[in-house]
């Protein structure tokens, strides 16, 4: 796991990128904060996430390009899976932030 910042919009977002199968498996479970799911390839069924044990969620499905390609408000103890095919899943506890389909985010490195 490592951390870096994210641009959404005009703000700028501390996450943790997840990568390892055991980060990915958790994902916010148990916890607050912003994460990036790194996924070894653009997919839709491998990109579905689980909200088991996590609070109300704002997820985004990102391409390749960081471009957002599906985003959902989730409730707790529900199974959501993207519209399209997705290489990263940015999940945040910050329900507010304003994220929509065709938007672009970027991590700094």
């Amino acid at each position: 796991m490592k951390q870096t910042l994210l641009r959404v919009g005009n703000r700028k977002l501390k996450v943790e990128i997840l990568e390892s199968p055991n980060e990915l498996s958790k994902g916010l479970m148990f916890r607050s904060g912003n994460v990036i799911l790194k996924l070894d390839k653009e997919k839709r069924f491998g990109a579905s996430i689980h909200t088991f044990f996590c609070k109300p969620l704002l997820v985004a499905w990102l391409d390749k390009n960081m471009k957002v390609v599906d985003v959902k408000k989730t409730k707790p103890f529900f199974f959501y899976l993207p519209k399209n095919p997705a290489k990263y899943v940015f999940e945040t506890t910050n329900t507010k932030l304003n994220i929509k389909i065709g938007d672009k985010l970027k991590i700094y490195k």
